[in-house]
């Protein structure tokens, strides 16, 4: 199996990329509908305003991170993934992870359901865990140690064009 190009993985990872950007787009829309217009909701407006705040930057962030990945994996499509662009791309993407940690960790302090902070439960219902953060905060340091690594490859294919 090809990985890049036409017909290949990165195409059919492209596909997916815009599906579920769809998907989020259609998702934030509708939780947000739901959440201005619920009153069911047992809490203070300022701290419904601060939770639904976090929500919108971290979702918009979030789409923000599956559209750029679309556009690094469209690079591999036409078989140019070493530019400019992905390099801040990448940079981006790790910006945003680290945005995603922030609202996490902001939602600790200003949210009731985590004043019984667990670390990792199991019940009936699964594995639980108020970690979250983390995912994205690893992530985040290793896409940018990433982007350091392509700028560099970017240099050294730029040195390369010029010396043919």
């Amino acid at each position: 199996m090809k990985y890049y190009g036409e017909r290949s993985l990165a195409s059919i990872l492209k596909l997916v990329l815009n599906l579920l950007l769809i998907i989020g787009v259609c998702m934030f829309t509708y939780i947000s509908k739901n959440v201005i217009s619920s009153n069911d909701l047992n809490i203070s407006i300022f701290r419904k305003i601060s939770i639904y705040g976090l929500f919108v930057i971290g979702s918009i962030s979030l789409i923000l991170i599956v559209y750029n990945l679309k556009k690094i994996v469209d690079s591999l499509v036409h078989v140019n993934p070493f530019i400019r662009e992905n390099v801040k791309r990448l940079n981006s993407i790790a910006i945003e992870c680290f945005i995603i940690t922030g609202c996490y960790l902001i939602n600790f302090f200003i949210n009731p359901k985590y004043v019984d902070f667990n670390l990792i439960t199991v019940d009936m219902k699964g594995i639980h865990t108020d970690m979250e953060f983390f995912i994205f905060l690893f992530a985040g340091s290793f896409i940018l140690i990433l982007s350091k690594v392509f700028e560099q490859a970017v240099e050294v294919k730029e040195e390369n064009d010029f010396t043919i």
